[in-house]
């Protein structure tokens, strides 16, 4: 008797449909999260860029009172609503809050509206301002 011959094994080299489609899906989905990170990085970035303005608005109108602290302390230069409006920030969107009396001790607030981020945090500065009490004479 003859020996049978057996038929030969046929090895696919390569991927399936199903491998291949599930890479696909694996990769669109690490694709879509590196896209929202990236997104909320450039809004981080713009929220961390109106902070840095706000600053330095804050830091401008304290350097703004310092030329007329003078006048301010001995009352040759009136605290009213024309001078605060001439001390608002000069960029839109950037809004100046000054306390409602002169004194040598108080706060200085620069806001603004970034409704891109809902992370609960304020989008606004801060600033203590501390003035010397001049002599009577500083004019």
């Amino acid at each position: 008797m003859k020996p049978m011959k057996s038929k030969p094994t046929i090895t696919v080299n390569g991927f399936t449909l199903v491998e291949v489609l599930v890479a696909l899906l694996i990769s669109a989905i690490g694709l879509l999260g590196l896209a929202a990170t990236q997104i909320k990085s450039l809004q981080y970035a713009t929220n961390s860029f109106d902070y840095t303005v706000s600053l330095i608005q804050a830091n401008n109108t304290v350097e703004r009172f310092w030329l007329d602290l003078c006048d301010l302390q001995t009352g040759n230069q009136a605290y009213d609503q024309a001078y605060k409006n001439s001390l608002s920030p000069q960029l839109a969107g950037y809004n100046l809050s000054l306390p409602e009396n002169f004194s040598n001790d108080f706060e200085i607030m620069v806001s603004w509206q970034d409704e891109r981020l809902t992370d609960n945090l304020a989008d606004q500065v801060k600033v203590n301002v501390s003035f010397p009490q001049l002599p009577a004479s500083c004019g």
